[in-house]
């Protein structure tokens, strides 16, 4: 009789519980038109949700955003920030959800078409980034997410604390690129370059106008350099190092550590994994 009282408290606790919770976690969404005209700053952050940028027209910007809450979240607020969304303009200056950091338990997924020459930060605590043709001297950074570009016009940084980068510059200007675990893959670099990874491989196509350092704590390194002249430093921990360039060989020379002209030199190029292979083409 005892266990069966038991049963029954449990059960009436349970359904107690779930009917101070939603179904389901609330969503709504907003749809927004801004006109520009002239060079724009564009700044965009969330707390946790995705960006995904694309290029459109010259003099506006368009913004499509999805709110949502988790279970046991606040539909009231989410039907708050739908209505008035997180959008500044002030002239050329346009910044979306600056004020994340007041959203409990929300998340704000953006699409926007944006002006392809418009200076460009956006960020987001936990969520993927992906551009397509939009941002001049470009900052791009999320604490857990994949990165993922191409057109970025100048130097550019890009940051994950987890996640893939994989990015095309056009132009030149310098770049970094660093994320805590995954895989960098950067195309037609131009300029000064810093990537690293603690764990991941990477792969660079480019030609180096300035010095460049790459690192993995655990990963390959391959560098196809255009046929570009530099002055190679490389080392590996654990693994091989193979050039398919020709090379005048300085100072002392094994599997694990390289060092000397390719091409005739030029920047310096510092490449170091310390457990992986090195291949530069």
């Amino acid at each position: 009789m005892k266990a069966f009282f038991a049963k029954t408290f449990l059960a009436s606790a349970i359904v107690l519980i779930l009917s101070t919770l939603p179904l389901r976690a609330a969503e709504a969404t907003f749809d927004r038109t801004l006109t520009v005209n002239g060079q724009v700053e564009l700044t965009i952050r969330t707390g946790s949700g995705n960006i995904h940028l694309v290029h459109g027209s010259d003099n506006r910007i368009h913004i499509f955003g999805k709110v949502k809450s988790g279970w046991g979240g606040s539909e009231q607020t989410v039907r708050e920030i739908a209505s008035n969304p997180p959008i500044e303009q002030t002239g050329n200056i346009v910044r979306i959800g600056v004020r994340h950091e007041n959203y409990h338990n929300i998340s704000i997924d953006y699409e926007i078409e944006a002006p392809a020459g418009a200076f460009l930060e956006a960020g987001t605590g936990s969520g993927n980034i992906l551009i397509d043709g939009v941002g001049e001297h470009a900052k791009l950074s999320t604490g857990s997410g994949n990165i993922r570009a191409s057109g970025l016009r100048g130097g550019f940084t890009a940051d994950t604390g987890s996640g893939d980068i994989s990015i095309a510059q056009t132009g030149t200007g310098d770049v970094k690129a660093q994320t805590g675990s995954g895989n960098i893959d950067l195309r037609g670099i131009h300029g000064g370059l810093r990537a690293g990874t603690g764990s991941g491989n990477i792969r660079l196509d480019g030609s180096p106008s300035a010095s460049w350092t790459l690192h993995s704590g655990s990963g390959n390194i391959e560098v196809n350099s255009d046929g570009a002249g530099f002055t190679l430093d490389a080392s590996c921990g654990s693994g091989s190092i193979h050039i398919d360039r020709e090379m005048m060989a300085q100072g002392n020379q094994n599997r694990h550590h390289v060092q000397g002209k390719v091409g005739g030199g030029g920047p310096s190029v510092h490449i170091d994994t310390g457990s992986g292979n090195i291949r530069v083409q």
